[in-house]
């Protein structure tokens, strides 16, 4: 069995006697990718689950398919640069579960440039959708989360947020600045009881990622990642939604890396390369 079908081959309702059954989940960015992936683990572990994406269909898309596989899910068309498209998401969840308890903000946008390449207009649309967005969705939600005994909300960022690359534009440093705000938002917010974490992954092999390699580059990242391939989405979704769950009451304000030790790879390759 290849190494990528293990990490696919684990059941996705992992959680026994699990602890967000009960609960009700809100996915920005939920219609793909690691969206999609965490909307399903959450619904299979027993949350109710609110789809939200910009495009309606994917997220009717992801929501049909919960409620197919016996889950609760409903979709949402939602811009999470939009305050009118936020609260209107807002106000559909809890009109249908009457309360949430977890908010997941996996949108996200890649403009790859370099900086002195990168229009003035992709880097504004990058902070806005992956900063300001995130400070919009936290703030609305917040009323709601407060109310909960068990809120939690999860922003995904990525390596890219703590370190430079070729033709990383704007969206290292706009991932820098989301883990930078989940840290503040976690300190402000643990008063109201509301836990606030962020998951960096690596090279996870999604949509996105795939629209923004090219099978060379994705081999060649592949061959600097210690466990020898690229993530599933699953993985990811594995752990945002143990870090939105009761399992992890006493961590907020972490950077938690999915990355199969990508981040520690120079040294890995520096340390085997003296043998």
């Amino acid at each position: 069995m290849a190494k990528s079908d293990v990490a696919n081959s684990r059941s996705i309702d992992w959680m026994s006697n699990s602890l967000v059954k009960g609960l009700v989940a809100l996915v920005a960015g939920g219609g793909s990718g690691i969206g999609e992936a965490t909307s399903k683990v959450l619904a299979a572990n027993g949350a109710s689950v609110v789809v939200a994406d910009r495009r309606k269909e994917p997220a009717e898309r992801v929501a049909s398919e919960i409620v197919r596989d016996g889950g609760a899910a409903i979709a949402v068309t939602m811009d999470v640069s939009a305050q009118n498209d936020i609260d209107s998401a807002i106000a559909e969840t809890i009109a249908t579960y009457g309360k949430l308890d977890i908010l997941i903000n996996s949108a996200g946008v890649i403009f790859p440039a370099s900086l002195e390449d990168c229009s003035l207009d992709d880097w504004r649309t990058s902070f806005l959708v992956n900063v300001d967005a995130a400070l919009i969705l936290g703030r609305s939600c917040l009323p709601h989360l407060r109310k909960s005994n068990a809120a939690a909300i999860v922003n995904i960022a990525s390596l890219a947020g703590g370190r430079g690359y070729p033709n990383g534009g704007a969206y290292g440093p706009s991932k820098a600045a989301l883990i930078s705000l989940t840290r503040q938002m976690a300190l402000e917010w643990a008063k109201d009881g509301v836990r606030v974490n962020v998951v960096s992954p690596g090279t996870i092999d999604t949509p996105l990622t795939r629209s923004n390699m090219t099978p060379a580059v994705m081999a060649d990242r592949e061959a600097k990642i210690p466990l020898g391939r690229l993530g599933v989405a699953g993985e990811l979704a594995d752990t945002v939604v143990f870090l939105a769950s009761p399992a992890a009451s006493f961590i907020t304000a972490q950077e938690v890396n999915c990355d199969g030790g990508l981040s520690q790879a120079l040294m890995v390759q520096k340390f085997y390369a003296n043998k």
